[in-house]
């Protein structure tokens, strides 16, 4: 039962690679990516193994418990992605004893898994400052191992039910994205209230010592008692560590039984209501229905949800750290630069922009059916956003602006985030066309496979910030030069506006024409399950 399910579980990705090309260079590009992070992880390990050894130890178990937090709490994000369910066996002559182990190796042998393992090995070049921590450190790398997928497994299935609804899964979502957006100034925070505490290292190495007789870190906390001279600690640890696999084993196994006999289903989100006021204000054409549309997807598709809240949080977060360290102080002379923040919202602006047919997945189909044409999709599309991110956009500049203590850059500040914003739109709307990315299906996981857009929005990105910056440098630099001489602001706000339309219009039109020839193409590539 155990090799059935690995092989089970990589012939799926195996299948999944083969049938989307895309997939494979975004494989590639992860792998990369969590190579160099492996190799800064050892790189700091080998320095502080001969400079600062009680330090490393400090760090393996604080490390550590991060790694094990990162399963728990990631189980809530990709548990609607699980391949193995407990549901996809529900008919099947098999029971919980049965498939948990093999469920647990699959886990295990994960790329995530294969990643996690590598990252624990890689610690052992810390435990070598003793030997026999050393040793040890290599016999709890299957027990730390097995901590992070059964403790994943336990919580997703005791939040299963919960997470089955729609409302939840979107919240869960939500909140996910705005801690990971805020996560620099919660850093922020962090450092600053330990340095308010003191000696930071022994803040820290506080901190490890009592992690290390959780749950979380109890694995890690061996070999570092071993270092440290204390074998009963050590003993004690390790009792800890092995108690915690037992019960999140014997917990995963009930769980997993109920849901073999009572599977759980996922819910939609409930009734549809008619639409509210701005969609019958629009006008009754092939443009103002794709608005209208647009603007139902803004208010209730958690994926789109999320890109609102981000256009609206992520410059706040951004003034935030600012002022948190004083930048905005005329000795420092960065207060001015933060009535440009809301202009980081051009890069959200082209992104969504360019996804908004990958958002649809096979509903596509609808448009190819009653024949829209592709300037009709694109300059509904436009419509519908603008009248979510022009609001947001006159919010932040009036806000920067005020918190700046500079008023009178208002209209460099508006000329720059509109005409960006209206700028990298225009550019998304017509690379959106032949490069619309990938995004995970109605209902399913907004944290899965495509999240992010896959390979394709790369591509897009690296085309439309140069597109963007190149012609929204007029708007940005005279809002630069309203610093100091404030009437130039005006001259920003023109040419932004005037730049914004010419290029909304022209992505629009663009779009609209690659469209007319590749409806079908972009049709598989966004619906595709791959």
């Amino acid at each position: 039962m155990v090799a059935l399910l690995v092989s089970l579980r990589w012939r799926q990705l195996g299948h999944q690679l083969a049938r989307n090309p895309w997939m494979i260079v975004t494989l590639i590009i992860s792998g990369l990516m969590a190579l160099g992070f492996l190799a800064v992880l050892a790189a700091g390990l080998f320095a502080m193994r001969f400079a600062a050894p009680e330090a490393a130890v400090t760090v393996l178990v604080l490390t550590g418990a991060v790694i094990t937090a990162g399963w728990w709490i990631g189980s809530l994000l990709v548990s609607a992605d699980d391949t193995l369910a407990a549901e996809r066996f529900s008919l099947l002559p098999v029971t919980a004893r049965q498939l948990l182990p093999g469920m647990v190796i699959a886990g295990a042998t994960t790329i995530g898994g294969l990643g996690t393992t590598l990252a624990l090995a890689l610690m052992l070049l810390g435990w070598s400052v003793n030997g026999l921590a050393l040793l040890v450190g290599v016999l709890i790398i299957p027990l730390a191992l097995a901590t992070c997928v059964l403790g994943a497994r336990v919580i997703s299935g005791l939040l299963a039910r919960w997470l089955a609804r729609r409302r939840s899964r979107d919240l869960v979502m939500t909140i996910g994205v705005l801690l990971a957006a805020s996560s620099g100034l919660l850093i922020n925070l962090a450092l600053a209230a330990v340095r308010e505490m003191g000696d930071v290292g022994s803040v820290f190495a506080d901190a490890a010592d009592v992690l290390g007789w959780t749950p979380l870190a109890a694995a890690f906390g061996v070999p570092a008692s071993i270092v440290a001279g204390d074998i009963g600690a050590a003993g004690l640890r390790l009792l800890i560590g092995l108690a915690t696999v037992a019960v999140l084993w014997f917990a995963s196994q009930a769980l997993l039984a109920a849901r073999l006999v009572a599977p759980i289903q996922s819910s939609g989100g409930g009734r549809v209501r008619s639409g509210g006021v701005i969609d019958r204000m629009l006008p009754a054409t092939a443009v103002g229905a794709i608005a209208a549309r647009s603007l139902r997807y803004f208010r209730r598709d958690p994926r789109q949800v999320v890109n609102v809240v981000m256009m609206l949080f992520l410059p706040a977060i951004l003034i935030g750290v600012v002022f948190m360290n004083g930048l905005q102080d005329e000795s420092i002379g960065f207060g001015p630069v933060v009535t440009l923040v809301p202009a980081i919202d051009a890069l959200l602006a082209g992104t969504i922009m360019q996804m908004a047919l990958a958002y649809d997945n096979d509903a596509l189909a609808l448009h190819i059916h009653t024949g829209v044409r592709g300037s009709a999709d694109r300059f509904g599309r436009l419509l519908g956003f603008g009248i979510i991110a022009v609001p947001l956009l006159l919010v932040l500049c009036v806000a920067s602006c005020v918190l700046a203590g500079r008023p009178d850059l208002m209209p460099g500040s508006l000329g720059a985030a509109l005409g960006l914003g209206a700028i990298s739109a225009g550019a998304g709307a017509w690379v959106g066309s032949f490069l619309p990315g990938r995004a995970p299906a109605p209902e399913a996981n907004p944290f899965g496979r495509g999240s992010s857009g896959g390979v394709q929005s790369l591509i897009a990105m690296a085309v439309m910030s140069p597109i963007t910056l190149i012609l929204g440098a007029p708007a940005l630099g005279f809002a630069i030069a309203a610093f100091w001489t404030p009437v130039l602001g005006w001259v920003s706000l023109a040419c932004g506006l005037a730049v914004g339309a010419a290029a909304i219009w022209g992505g629009a039109a663009l779009g609209g024409r690659v469209l007319d020839r590749r409806w079908p193409q972009v049709l598989a590539e966004v619906s595709s399950e791959a």
